[in-house]
């Protein structure tokens, strides 16, 4: 069964804040080879991503615990780019368990390369939604 949440279409701005803040957060654990913190990270502002665009296009950001379900949620947008998008996102989700709660620390290869993918998926989001974060901050 899809778990969603019934958004209003305007608060991706709040998801798009909180990938920012992912973003800033993960540039600096890079800049100081913290590898588990880059891979939360990178967790984190991939999750963040999604939801920012779900709720734009959409107006539903993914709820269930199995976070898998965002992928499809993405592709349903049917936004430019999605599938390719959404490749990535299910790569950085497939390693989330592992890296939240696994038992042995991040390799430096593997998260560098989920911040590398990660930081592709924010990029992808900013673009998206370019215009319609210009007409949300226009109305305010």
């Amino acid at each position: 069964m899809a778990r969603v949440r019934n958004q209003r279409k305007s608060r991706f701005v709040v998801y798009l804040s909180r990938a920012r803040q992912q973003e800033r957060q993960l540039a600096v654990a890079l800049a100081h080879h913290r590898w588990d913190a880059i891979g939360l990270s990178a967790v984190h502002l991939t999750i963040a991503s999604v939801d920012a665009v779900t709720c734009a296009k959409l107006g539903q950001v993914w709820s269930g615990e199995d976070h898998a379900g965002a992928v499809d949620l993405l592709r349903d947008t049917g936004v430019a780019g999605a599938e390719v998008t959404s490749r990535q996102v299910a790569s950085i989700l497939e390693s989330k368990t592992r890296v939240e709660y696994g038992a042995e620390a991040a390799s430096g290869p593997r998260a560098t390369e989920m911040c590398k993918q990660a930081k592709r998926v924010f990029e992808w989001a900013v673009a998206t939604l370019g215009s319609e974060e210009v007409d949300q901050t226009h109305r305010h």
